[in-house]
């Protein structure tokens, strides 16, 4: 049960505070003052899409909250621990925060104060609440959504059989796109195993051991080009560090000079001391600098000229590259595949042995097929007939639903093509759903199917359902809505007077504007004379015939 609704800062609403009670909980207020931003806060809150997000933070605020505390239960409490949570109360507290951050709308979700996903919380939310207005008529006109009808009412078993065919099916395709891979691969193979032997034998036969080969054969024909140079301007920067003709002076007789200057006055001070050790450093660094220079100078010196052969060997690999318009790594990485390639074993086996595979998995499958068909059959005319029963007791004695089954193309979901057929009198042909039923009808239909299938949570959302009828109609349907709520909490948004009398608790929802912004506010009606002005309202008058018809519905309902 919903015991309490906290939503600020939503769309209209700054902040409100909503404690529901047991029964039918009643919702009225005049179009457009935001009685559906509380099933749509209630739908968000559970990762609901009811309010785009880009309208969900009220205007001129950076944050929002939606907050809900339900009473737990057994079946609640099993959900808990089957996914991890500590049962610590006899209620939930749910909580949804979005906030802006870097003009992004930002959302976390919490479970008794502990971080909860939001797939998780949807889950979870099923247990909770169901929600049903018609708005909810579109879910008729999908399949999936009919075949999810039948099989949310289904058995553990049942479950369990669909997931092994989910998992079957899935392992299916995925053999099936291996052997179409593998069917044409040999197929093409034998006109493609010329041109991919050519390519292997070229690629062999450029012995390709390094993806830095072409760099590395342009830095040494580079180096080879230029050796001359590069010869003169080691000798010139030997000469300049150590030269031994007085006629030219050298960075080492310079460095000598200053030392032999120093040493006659380190005594006297110790900073030059530190000087002069500095020098000394100096001096040592650049004894390994000319001893490297002549190292490397005899090195290049001694070069047996192979210019023509480098040169030749980066005109084959830059001309492989273009040959097969891949650089060098690729070259050697196609080399290594087409190796693997010749290296594979024989098709024919493989394909063979994939088809065998998937022959087992489909036989395994049809069966399983056979066994979900059977369920949903049972599961659906269970489902018909308590449809057929809250018809009739709506005023629709004459209405016939039939739950059509038809074979249709395997897949995934099983073979079963699930259809919803309806006629509102004898003379009328069976027809899907949505082609032949009125808006009067649908309400009814919706909430006898809702109240069928709506057997797990303990509070039913109820928007507008009462849009379109009057009469009997309207009446046959008050009566089963006070009859759910006997076992159910109803929270019901309605503008028929004859149902908001019946409910056991009230609650008005206000619209106001003050200095420009506009304030959704909700109170619960806690007199009869509020709620007997309240149902003047909603009949339109504050005639003495109206005065005196909402004080009858009341005592009606009070009796």
């Amino acid at each position: 049960m919903l015991v309490q609704l906290k939503i600020e800062n939503i769309a209209l609403i700054e902040i409100i505070e909503i404690n529901f009670e047991k029964g039918l909980n009643i919702i009225t207020g005049d179009s457009g003052s935001g009685k559906s931003l509380i099933l749509d806060s209630l739908n968000a809150l559970f990762g609901g899409t009811n309010i785009p997000l880009k309208h969900l933070i009220r205007p001129g605020k950076d944050f929002c909250v939606i907050e809900a505390i339900f009473s737990s239960s057994i079946q609640i409490n099993n959900w808990l621990i089957r996914n991890g949570f500590e049962i610590t109360s006899s209620e939930l507290q749910i909580k949804r925060k979005s906030y802006k951050k870097n003009n992004k709308i930002l959302t976390k979700y919490s479970l008794n104060d502990l971080p909860i996903n939001r797939q998780s919380l949807e889950k979870l939310g099923g247990f909770l609440i169901d929600f049903a207005g018609q708005s909810d008529t579109f879910i008729f006109d999908s399949l999936d959504k009919r075949r999810l009808i039948i099989d949310d009412l289904c058995s553990q078993e049942f479950r369990d059989t669909s997931e092994r065919i989910k998992n079957i099916w899935g392992e299916i395709k995925v053999l099936k796109a291996l052997m179409d891979e593998k069917i044409e691969f040999s197929r093409n193979q034998e006109e493609k195993n010329l041109a991919i032997k050519h390519m292997l034998k070229s690629l062999e036969e450029a012995d390709l051991n390094s993806s830095e080969e072409i760099l590395e054969l342009e830095l040494l024909e580079n180096k080879l080009v230029n050796n001359l140079e590069i010869n003169n301007s080691i000798k010139s920067s030997l000469e300049n560090l150590n030269n031994f003709s007085h006629d030219e002076p050298s960075v080492t007789s310079f460095i000598n000079q200053s030392l032999k200057i120093l040493n006659k006055t380190a005594d006297f001070d110790l900073k030059i001391q530190k000087f002069r050790e500095k020098l000394f450093n100096i001096h040592a660094d650049v004894e390994d600098l000319i001893f490297d220079l002549k190292s490397y100078l005899q090195e290049i010196e001694s070069y047996e000229s192979n210019l023509p052969e480098i040169q030749k060997r980066l005109f084959f690999l830059k001309n492989l590259e273009r040959t097969f318009a891949l650089d060098l790594t690729q070259l050697i990485e196609k080399r290594d595949q087409l190796k693997m390639y010749f290296q594979q074993n024989d098709q024919g086996n493989e394909i063979c042995r994939i088809k065998a595979q998937i022959e087992n998995f489909q036989s395994n499958l049809n069966s399983l097929f056979v066994i979900q068909s059977i369920e949903r059959k049972k599961i659906a005319k269970q489902l018909q007939n308590s449809v057929m029963l809250i018809l009739s007791n709506l005023g629709l004695e004459n209405a016939n639903f039939l739950i059509q089954f038809s074979e249709c193309k395997p897949s995934g979901d099983g073979i079963d093509d699930i259809n919803f057929l309806f006629s509102a009198n004898p003379d009328q042909k069976l027809a899907p759903l949505s082609n032949v039923i009125s808006g009067g009808e649908m309400s009814r239909f919706l909430l006898a199917i809702k109240s069928s299938i709506s057997k797990q949570p303990n509070t039913f959302f109820l928007d507008e359902i009462d849009s379109g009828l009057s009469g009997k109609s309207l009446f046959s349907l008050v009566e089963l809505i006070k009859e759910i709520s006997k076992n159910q909490q109803v929270l019901c948004i309605t503008h028929q007077p004859f149902l908001a009398a019946r409910g056991s608790v009230h609650f008005k929802v206000n619209k106001n504007v003050i200095n420009g912004i506009t304030y959704t506010s909700i109170a619960k009606l806690t007199t009869k004379n509020q709620r007997k002005n309240e149902l003047i309202e909603l009949i339109g008058g504050g005639s003495c015939e109206v005065i005196e018809y909402a004080s009858r519905l009341l005592d009606r309902s009070a009796a």
